[in-house]
């Protein structure tokens, strides 16, 4: 129970590696945020089932720094602290390079590397000595591969 009283915001938490790692953080006691585009009370409900005391499911879009805002203080609100951000919220889009829209390049730049800015900004400003901050990076930040520009 390395985590128990600690409180985790994980980003991108409802699938995938998100997922894992909030429910190894539950596992080990943490009270768990998980901001996903869309709300998922399951995944809560599953975070509770793996040993978290509480979670909490918020919809947010990563790339929006009021709605980052809004997830923290909801965090705050409702468990006092925050000690944990994990920022795995990530978005891919393959095409070739030519066909990319400013729009894409947009997208991408504001989820992949805005969103843990807005959530890095977050946790600077709420957390006491003795919290952490990760970042999950792909692949592709050492080795891509075709119609995977940005």
């Amino acid at each position: 129970m390395r985590f128990r009283g600690k409180v985790a915001i994980v980003t991108g938490g409802t699938s995938g590696i998100g997922l894992a790692v909030a429910k190894r953080l539950a596992a080990e006691g943490a009270r768990v945020v998980v901001a996903a585009r869309r709300t998922n009370e399951a995944v809560a409900d599953e975070l509770k089932d793996s040993g978290a005391p509480d979670a909490l499911s918020a919809a947010c879009d990563v790339a929006v720094e009021s709605q980052v805002q809004a997830v923290t203080q909801s965090a705050l609100d409702r468990f006092g602290r925050l000690d944990i951000v994990v920022n795995n919220a990530g978005v891919m889009l393959f095409k070739p390079l030519e066909q990319y829209t400013a729009e894409d390049w947009q997208t991408v730049i504001g989820v992949d590397l805005l969103g843990a800015v807005h959530f890095t900004k977050q946790a600077f400003l709420t957390m006491t000595a003795g919290g952490a901050i990760v970042n999950v990076s792909s692949i592709h930040a050492v080795m891509t591969s075709p119609l995977v520009a940005p």
